[in-house]
């Protein structure tokens, strides 16, 4: 009963935020609001391996898609997750990631996900991306439409080389590569 209603509770804050995020953002695509609301709940069921203060800020870079960028910023802002603010960060290439202890990449170019992905695995970064080829390139988290549905996949290898810990209540809605037999 207990797991039914935590359930019922993480399904429905996703349909509630995705539909309030989507009346605040006319112009943005569906699946937009969407994959904001994914990473918002990345964000609320992970532990980072540090304990940083309460003081200090959960910082999230996005490289690619400056369209995204604007609706994960509105989706995100004066938002708090484990008594840490969520800052935002535009990035326009793999350097700029310094302090980030989340990645999203909006693109499916090769050449700007591999070097991105290579600097966030450096600083234990979480990664989250959109693109056919994201979790091979190794992200950990990649977000995907199956049938008409928003839904992810997760490389367990490559989240374990971030120290991130998702909690396994988020993961049961993924689907998860790596697994051990």
């Amino acid at each position: 009963m207990r797991l039914h209603a935590q359930r019922t509770r993480i399904l429905t804050g996703l349909a509630l935020f995705g539909l309030l995020a989507g009346s605040r953002a006319a112009t943005s695509e569906p699946e937009d609001e969407l994959k904001s609301a994914i990473v918002l709940s990345f964000l609320r069921y992970s532990e980072w391996p540090h304990r940083a203060s309460a003081g200090t800020p959960l910082t999230v870079g996005v490289l690619g898609r400056t369209s995204f960028a604007q609706v994960l910023h509105r989706a995100l802002d004066g938002k708090v997750v484990n008594d840490r603010a969520i800052r935002l960060l535009e990035i326009k290439s793999a350097g700029e990631l310094q302090g980030c202890q989340v990645l999203y990449v909006a693109s499916e170019k090769a050449v700007e996900i591999k070097p991105a992905l290579a600097e966030a695995h450096s600083m234990h970064a979480l990664t989250i991306g959109e693109s056919d080829h994201f979790l091979e390139y190794g992200g950990a988290v990649n977000l995907l439409l199956v049938d008409g549905h928003m839904s992810f996949e997760v490389n367990l290898q490559a989240l374990a080389g971030t120290g991130v810990e998702i909690s396994s209540k988020l993961l049961r809605y993924g689907q998860i590569k790596g697994r051990r037999p």
